[in-house]
């Protein structure tokens, strides 16, 4: 028996009797949060069936593939328009980097807060949290709560789960892959998980626009010799000539990841309302990128990490600065 399995168990329990519920993920979500919201939103669907969807930014056009995907809300007003029983709050360490701090701040009632998230970095901030660090995503969380509730899981529930174990864990190519990951990818595949479908389009799937971004990524990459660390910067200029939304710079820090001989990797990208938004990562065993995000505010993972603040990237006779 799994050491959480109570929970598992309160947890199916809580969302199956939930009569109206409210799935969160952060804010710019990747894989892992999209796989997640939907996946447990075709979950609600077959219980209670009273359920909405809410992220603050839209997810990328790369996950247009998957079922329900039109069903998420970026509409602010759903706090005001709907009383919930139940928030479940995904993949984020903490209500601020959802963006919904002031709005769960602001409300006239008290719904029970779901917490189910992997980050080392999460602050435990529901009544009910499910945190398992070890876990390769927050989508092996939730297979691993049907599986212990025998949860007859569907296709399209197990092609957003492993959407979410694919993307966080680089095809089983990083840090973050282990042999439950592995091994729960197996059974959703048994289940009707479409591979190809995630392949095609969440992995592989670039315009000849987010190309050109990386390569000017690639084309401004330097190294420290001080630290080690590797780092490339992305003005809001190159998503305008490029003609591309923010989010076609997602995946260029994973990409990176591999570069031979840096202990780290830090992607700047300058994102609209005069924000920076950085992107950590590392392959060495005794780094732990998730200190440095830490202090500029950020969280995530030992391997794996972000964090954002406020200003401007200029370029400098000496090179690119943060103004």
């Amino acid at each position: 028996m799994h050491q959480n399995a109570s929970l598992y168990k309160e947890i199916f329990k809580r969302l199956s009797e939930s009569e109206r519920t409210l799935v969160i993920a952060h804010q710019n979500p990747d894989g892992d949060a999209v796989g997640s919201m939907l996946a447990l939103a075709h979950f609600l669907d077959q219980t209670t069936g009273n359920n909405h969807i809410f992220c603050l930014t839209d997810p990328m056009d790369s996950f247009n593939f998957l079922p329900g995907i039109e069903r998420i809300s970026t509409d602010e007003r759903i706090f005001d328009q709907h009383e919930f029983d139940t928030i479940v709050i995904l993949d984020s360490g903490d209500l601020k980097y959802c963006g919904v701090d002031i709005h769960i701040g602001k409300l006239s009632y008290n719904p029970i807060i779901v917490n189910i998230d992997h980050h080392p970095t999460n602050t435990h901030f529901g009544h009910i949290n499910l945190v398992e660090t070890n876990a390769a995503s927050t989508t092996d969380i939730l297979y691993r709560i049907f599986e212990n509730n025998r949860f007859n899981i569907s296709k399209d529930i197990a092609t957003c789960l492993l959407t979410g174990i694919m993307t966080d864990t680089g095809s089983f190519s990083n840090l973050a892959t282990t042999p439950q990951s592995i091994q729960n990818a197996s059974e959703l595949l048994i289940n009707g998980a479409r591979k190809q479908e995630i392949i095609d389009n969440a992995l592989t799937f670039q315009s000849i626009g987010v190309l050109k971004l990386w390569g000017r990524a690639f084309s401004r990459l330097v190294k420290s010799e001080f630290t080690n660390i590797a780092m490339t910067v992305i003005t809001q200029k190159d998503f305008e000539e490029c003609g591309v939304e923010n989010d076609s710079a997602e995946g260029i820090a994973n990409f990176l990841n591999n570069l031979h001989g840096a202990k780290a990797v830090l992607v700047l990208k300058e994102q609209k309302g005069g924000i920076i938004k950085g992107s950590l990562r590392t392959t060495r065993d005794k780094v732990d990128v998730s200190g440095f995000a830490r202090l500029f505010g950020g969280g995530g993972h030992k391997k794996a990490a972000g964090f954002s603040i406020k200003g401007r990237i200029k370029e400098t006779s000496s090179g690119w600065r943060i103004v």
